[in-house]
C-alpha cells in the first residue's frame, strides 16, 4: 500500500468514526439500534488505526525533507 493510500484510509476511517460519534452521520445513515451505531464507530476507528499503522514513516520523512 502506498503512503497516500494509507493516509487517505486513516483520514476516512477516523472521519467516519468522529462523524458517527457526533451524530452527524445519522442524518444520512439511519441505524436500527444503538449497538449498530457503536459498532460502526468502532470499526471506523479500527479502519483509521490500520491506516496509520500502514504508513511508511521513513519514506514519508525522506519525501518531506
Amino acid at each position: 500500500m502506498k503512503n497516500y493510500q494509507a493516509i487517505l484510509t486513516a483520514i476516512l476511517g477516523i472521519g467516519l468514526a468522529v462523524l458517527t460519534m457526533n451524530g452527524t452521520i445519522q442524518q444520512h445513515i439511519h441505524f436500527t439500534d444503538v449497538l449498530n451505531e457503536m459498532a460502526f464507530a468502532i470499526l471506523g476507528l479500527v479502519f483509521g488505526t490500520m491506516g496509520l499503522i500502514c504508513v511508511d514513516y521513513k519514506k514519508l520523512m525522506y519525501g518531506l525533507l
